[in-house]
């Protein structure tokens, strides 16, 4: 049976036939099959109503691994939710897809993961991942792990910011701003002067999110740099944050005569950020509305 004739005899008279069905549709169906798959949850037939959630479950998996980021964020949130509340043991499938051979479906399950939010394993299992050997399952994790914990917990992902691997540092950053504890923010400042441009960057949003403003002669510094990441990184801290100096936006204007296209195309969006008359100024100025 293929999946048409599976769609087809998905209501047949046969339960063998339905089961069939069912398990082709888990595994190759589409979202646009959910529904029908769903209706059979409320079947009177056992069997069928048991096949029915696996399939469901199944259907959902397979489509959020293979087009996780061609779906909308609030559809993902959704797929989640009802993933979660057909089959919490679903769990224990997407685990299985961490040890795949296909490096990207194991980095999927781990954001599946984190759509679970209210599963009472995730923590455990996210804390157990972000010691992974993948890069990938290390970095995807620590960020979920920053959702999920709570202000009192940073010592569960601290050791990460220590780690080789430069994604892993920066999304322990993120994820030690997501958890809003103020008494990090002494353990961020060690890391303002990093040599790489994101973590920097990183660090300056999460300070000043985390209530140290005073970092105006670090972003005076990047901008000033003649590295163009440097510049771009501070450029980006400003259009996250509500910061206003007119000594910073006149370097982020400068930065639009740059040669090179993400400064300038950086500096553009985040002169429209701040949206201050001096900021206006210089993208009527010097034309680059």
């Amino acid at each position: 049976m293929d999946l048409e004739q599976a769609r087809t005899n998905l209501t047949g008279a046969s339960t063998d036939i339905t089961l069939v069905a069912l398990r082709i549709l888990g595994k190759n169906g589409k979202l646009n099959d959910l529904q029908s798959v769903l209706a059979l949850v409320k079947s009177t037939n056992p069997s069928i109503r048991n096949a029915s959630i696996q399939a469901s479950s199944g259907l959902i998996k397979e489509n959020l691994i293979n087009h996780y980021h061609d779906l909308d964020h609030s559809v993902r949130e959704k797929l989640g939710q009802l993933l979660h509340s057909l089959d919490p043991s679903v769990v224990n499938e997407i685990s299985n897809d961490l040890y795949s051979d296909i490096e990207e479906r194991r980095v999927r399950a781990v954001q599946i993961l984190g759509l679970l939010k209210k599963h009472p394993q995730l923590r455990e299992i996210l804390a157990k991942l972000i010691h992974s050997k993948d890069v990938k399952i290390r970095a995807t994790a620590v960020c979920l792990l920053g959702r999920i914990i709570g202000p009192n917990d940073h010592d569960l992902i601290l050791s990460l910011l220590n780690d080789k691997d430069l994604r892993v540092r920066a999304n322990t950053i993120e994820a030690l701003e997501s958890i809003n504890n103020k008494r990090i923010v002494p353990i961020l400042l060690r890391f303002r002067k990093d040599h790489n441009n994101r973590i920097r960057g990183n660090v300056l949003k999460a300070l000043y999110n985390l209530g140290f403003t005073e970092i105006e002669p670090d972003l005076t510094e990047m901008l000033k740099s003649t590295n163009h990441l440097m510049q771009a990184s501070a450029i980006w801290v400003m259009s996250k944050i509500k910061y206003s100096s007119n000594s910073i936006e006149d370097l982020i204007a400068f930065c639009l005569l740059s040669d090179h296209e993400v400064v300038t195309s950086n500096a553009k969006k985040t002169l429209r950020h701040i949206h201050t008359p001096r900021a206006e100024g210089y993208l009527k100025y010097l034309e680059v509305q």
